[in-house]
């Protein structure tokens, strides 16, 4: 009888070690930021690989991670263009980007640009797992620019 009490007692101490190891005891804490302070932890990390991997890890990282506030894209297949972050070519995009901020350009098809004048600091990231799944193709002239 006390060997059954016993295991009964253990099983019992096991149960409540697993629930309280789901509940908030062992939780890492970066976890336990707000979502705020995190998105803007985010912002320090290099986009690609990092805050692109940062995304791999769990579903409130993926939605920080990929959140507009962190990335614009210029995307010429989106139908709504009043999606937040999303511009119909790379010219909007750098007009409305601030100074460190990251543009995706998305992968597939070309992207004309002409007559851009970047005169900030930002990053452009093509999309794609190839190179040439994003191509840029400029105008020549005098007094423009490359990309």
């Amino acid at each position: 009888m006390e060997d059954e009490e016993k295991i009964n007692s253990e099983r019992s101490t096991k149960r409540f070690k697993s629930k309280t190891m789901k509940n908030n005891s062992f939780i890492a804490p970066i976890n336990k930021l707000d979502d705020g302070c995190l998105m803007h932890v985010f912002s320090f990390l290099s986009p690609i690989p990092d805050r692109y991997n940062t995304a791999l890890v769990c579903h409130r990282w993926n939605y920080l991670a990929c959140h507009p506030r962190l990335w614009l894209r210029v995307d010429q297949s989106v139908k709504d263009l009043f999606e937040t972050g999303v511009f119909p070519d790379l010219k909007t995009a750098v007009s409305v980007a601030r100074p460190g901020d990251t543009i995706l350009i998305a992968a597939g098809g070309s992207h004309p640009v002409s007559n851009i004048q970047i005169k900030k600091q930002l990053c452009l990231v093509g999309g794609g797992e190839l190179p040439d799944e994003t191509t840029l193709i400029c105008s020549r002239g005098s007094d423009r620019r490359y990309l």
